[in-house]
């Protein structure tokens, strides 16, 4: 009797140890499993928290129309640019190192006049007026010029880098705007009065 007790309690003593052996690779098993769920909510909450920052700081782009190039009414010499834009985002845009011209491809450019620095509401439209060329022979400064009669397609093209200024990181974008319209060789005007054309944004 006391033989097979023995034998009992070692066959139990056995059974215990690997009932032990067994909860301590499970927890192992967990232990790897919880590491991993561990390491891939981190990833993924990485990836949400970068791609919400890029997408706070991302700068939607305005939308750009050419409002006229004409003469100035007062002196009859001088060529105005008026470019509007409008403020698509619920945030405030500064605009900086803004600079417009005029190009008629191979025949005529004008020099490149630069434009006051403009903060910009939420949905707000902002027009600019530049003063591209004179036409006047006894007027020398930049933009001075003579044309021929006859009608040519140019571009009125304005450069310059805008600013999200509620973001964190206040990233600055480059935009070049080119806006096509049909202008008078002789003054270089728009034939069309107030053309009121869409820009394209690059």
């Amino acid at each position: 009797m006391k033989k097979e007790e023995a034998t009992t309690t070692k066959t139990e003593a056995k059974e215990a140890g690997a009932t032990i052996t067994v909860k301590y690779e499970d927890i192992q098993k967990k232990r790897k499993r919880r590491v991993t769920i561990s390491v891939i909510v981190a990833v993924v909450v990485i990836v949400v928290l970068v791609s919400l920052i890029f997408i706070l700081n991302k700068v939607r782009v305005p939308r750009f129309m050419l409002d006229d190039v004409s003469l100035d009414p007062i002196s009859r010499s001088k060529v105005l640019v008026k470019l509007s834009s409008t403020n698509p985002s619920s945030s405030r845009l500064y605009y900086s190192e803004m600079s417009i011209h005029v190009r008629i491809e191979e025949i005529f450019e004008t020099e490149r006049v630069y434009l006051q620095s403009t903060l910009q509401e939420p949905h707000e439209r902002t027009t600019w007026t530049g003063v591209v060329a004179r036409n006047n022979v006894n007027d020398k400064p930049g933009g001075t010029f003579q044309m021929s009669e006859g009608e040519e397609n140019g571009d009125v093209i304005a450069e310059l880098k805008i600013q999200k200024k509620s973001s964190m990181f206040h990233p600055k974008r480059t935009l070049r705007v080119t806006c096509p319209v049909l202008l008078n060789l002789k003054d270089l005007t728009a034939v069309v009065s107030r053309p009121m054309c869409t820009c394209q944004v690059i």
